[in-house]
């Protein structure tokens, strides 16, 4: 188990990167766009990127703990968060930014954390 659990320490740092990425990335588009709908969806998906980036600060204390339970239960609350910001887009304008692109390979290595995390 010990490579598991670096592989999870590899792969939460992975989500940590990448939901901040995302977080700036939903930020600046929230100040930039002109669309008022479009702004209104980016600032809440920075919303939803600031706690998707607590989510999983919080599942690298809980690791570091060994509490692999903690770590299941709030990848999953990041992965919600990630959903939220995506349902945002299902009705047009359209996002042409890499923002849900983004949201969808985050949302694939939480669910690498939630695998690997369950088998420790």
């Amino acid at each position: 188990t010990a490579d598991l659990k670096g592989l999870v320490v590899y792969t939460l740092n992975l989500a940590h990167t990448n939901a901040r990425k995302s977080l700036t990335l939903a930020k600046s588009l929230a100040t930039t766009t002109t669309n008022p709908q479009l702004k209104q969806r980016y600032s809440s998906c920075a919303e939803s990127y600031d706690e998707a980036v607590g989510d999983i600060e919080n599942a690298q204390k809980d690791l570091a703990l060994g509490d692999f339970n903690a770590v299941n239960i709030v990848t999953s609350g990041a992965m919600t968060e990630i959903d939220d910001c995506q349902d945002k887009f299902a009705q047009p304008p359209k996002d042409t930014s890499l923002l849900l692109k983004n949201g969808k390979t985050l949302n694939d290595i939480c669910s690498i954390i939630l695998v690997i995390s369950n088998l420790l």
